[in-house]
């Protein structure tokens, strides 16, 4: 295969930046064996990937600004629009693309810190951030506490030598999803996507229990959702929910929401259930020969049900998840619709 050695023009700056972004996710998920989940973006509202740390749990937002060449002193130079960073804990992911591969140092800084020690000055009338960094940092730099060898990277997002060595065994892959479970994931995206609040993202690849995050634009806490669709009909009314055991992971910020689609009428139920995962396993009987756990939902049931908690109407369901992501904020922050934030970079 021929080898690209000539530089990336001016009209090739989104596909280089492409380049670098997906060979930074490569990296991170080799170095952390799968311990980062890398969650992408289904629309461009100013963070790159959410790294689902399994360590912990926790979901780190993360920009990722590569450049393909040195500026004249032999630099990566990054110039940020001044209102582009706006949340103050996402980390700046930065580095050299290089032939096959990334540079030798990579840049990891919060967003608050960028601002603090980025130089501040003007494109025109508009405010800029702009700072430099070698790929031999030296240590008088401002930017050197920030700046790790690239073959250790996971080191800068929370995943230690120790955690590689107790890393658990691999667990069995997610089943292949049916075209009714992509069906059941396209609609709860499209309800999500209808507010102006919430971003989401689809992991890649997909290694987990949540097949979708959901990420708040005001109180930037994120929930992981896992999508489980089921079919009845009049001469089946109950709908059988399972999960593989030992797969399965209850997490806090973990959520299932199950689905019924109506055979004969080609639709969904209006109801829907919104459950914790920490709560599925009670839910569940004990678990099947085969197993898994199981338990069985009849939508708009007329008797008292233990699932009766988890009921919601599916076109509420926007509304409720928008309130566990908001339910430690003031009033006036739930419900919000606000709409993109414009973060893009100057390139």
């Amino acid at each position: 295969m021929q080898r690209v050695t000539t530089p990336w023009t001016p009209s090739e700056v989104s596909a280089s930046g492409q380049v670098f972004e997906f060979r930074l996710w490569a990296a991170l998920i080799e170095q952390s064996r799968s311990l980062l989940h890398v969650f992408l973006p289904l629309s461009d509202r100013g963070i790159d990937a959410l790294l689902h740390r399994l360590t912990d749990d926790a979901y780190v937002p993360i920009q990722a600004k590569g450049r393909s060449e040195l500026d004249h002193s032999g630099q990566v130079r990054l110039v940020v629009w001044a209102d582009s960073p706006t949340d103050d804990k996402a980390l700046i992911v930065s580095g050299l693309e290089v032939e096959g591969g990334l540079g030798p140092t990579t840049m990891v800084v919060s967003e608050r810190d960028f601002k603090r020690l980025a130089l501040l000055s003007h494109d025109r009338e508009r405010a800029v951030y702009g700072m430099s960094f070698g790929m031999r940092p030296r240590a008088r730099s401002r930017w050197f506490p920030y700046l790790v060898p690239t073959e250790r990277l996971v080191e800068r997002l929370g995943i230690t030598p120790a955690n590689l060595t107790l890393a658990p065994a691999p667990q069995p892959r997610p089943m292949w999803r049916s075209d009714l479970g992509f069906l059941g994931e396209a609609k709860v995206t499209v309800l999500l996507a209808e507010s102006g609040a919430l971003n989401l993202f689809r992991p890649f690849p997909d290694l987990e229990t949540s097949e979708l995050a959901v990420l708040h634009l005001d109180s930037r806490r994120v929930l992981g959702i896992q999508v489980k669709t089921r079919s009845i009909d009049a001469a089946h009314p109950d709908a059988t929910v399972s999960v593989l055991a030992s797969s399965f992971r209850p997490s806090p910020t973990t959520y299932f929401t199950v689905l019924a689609w109506l055979r004969e009428e080609r639709r969904f139920h209006e109801e829907c259930l919104f459950i914790p995962s920490h709560d599925f396993r009670g839910l569940a009987h004990p678990e099947d020969p085969a197993g898994h756990l199981k338990f069985d939902w009849r939508p708009l049931s007329k008797k008292e049900h233990r699932l009766d908690p988890y009921r919601r109407q599916l076109s509420d369901l926007s509304v409720d998840i928008q309130g566990e992501l908001t339910a430690k904020l003031l009033p006036c922050l739930r419900g919000s619709t606000r709409r993109s934030r414009g973060m893009g970079p100057i390139d």
